[in-house]
């Protein structure tokens, strides 16, 4: 299988981990994402041009990371990263949803600040996505007691979104007033599959 992969993407990181953690990451054929044309987006396979895509061995291509780690997990005979239970499947996927919306706001932030040509970005535009940041994190935060000690396709959402807090807006400080939170996040981010994708410092 080959997956359009790219090191420091928090959300082909969700993949990443999750194939560490359902021992399938060997079955995985890393391909690098076309980055020379902004217009095609840097993975001219998916029709959004996003990252990742899984490329099956039929030829098939599956996308996004969401859809990705659920196949993967069908493909694996350890336990189940989604519920079966249909609220408990309901209740790691909003969790899944906080922590996905909140790394969509981090990446756009950083595509606006960064790859956008000088004076196309919007600050106003930008001071919202932050604002959705913070409530996501106080959210979870508040909610710590729901996922603590848990592995599932939430709780690795939630590893590989603070890890890009991390990696791209370290100056904001998420820990500050999250002691609940910052204390998950040093347990859970010393599992080898997350020391295993740790995302280069640039």
């Amino acid at each position: 299988m080959k997956l359009c992969h790219s090191p420091t993407s928090p959300f082909v990181r969700k993949v990443m981990v999750t194939a560490h953690e359902l021992g399938l990451v060997d079955r995985l054929d890393l391909v690098k994402p076309d980055i020379s044309d902004i217009f095609k987006g840097i993975n001219p396979e998916n029709p959004l041009g996003k990252i990742p895509s899984l490329q099956l061995e039929d030829g098939s291509l599956i996308f996004d990371s969401i859809v990705i780690c659920e196949y993967l997990d069908s493909l694996s005979d350890t336990a189940t990263l989604f519920p079966a239970d249909p609220l408990d499947r309901a209740r790691v996927m909003t969790l899944h949803a906080i922590a996905n919306g909140m790394t969509d706001a981090a990446y756009q932030r950083r595509m606006d600040s960064s790859a956008m040509p000088k004076g196309e970005g919007s600050p106003t535009w930008n001071a919202r996505l932050q604002v959705a940041m913070e409530r996501s994190l106080d959210e979870l935060e508040n909610k710590i007691d729901t996922f603590k000690g848990r592995l599932d396709i939430g709780t690795i959402a939630i590893g590989c979104a603070l890890g890009y807090h991390d990696l791209r807006f370290s100056a904001e400080n998420w820990r500050e007033g999250r002691p609940e939170l910052t204390a998950w996040y040093n347990e859970f981010s010393a599992r080898p599959s997350m020391q295993a994708t740790q995302p280069p410092a640039s």
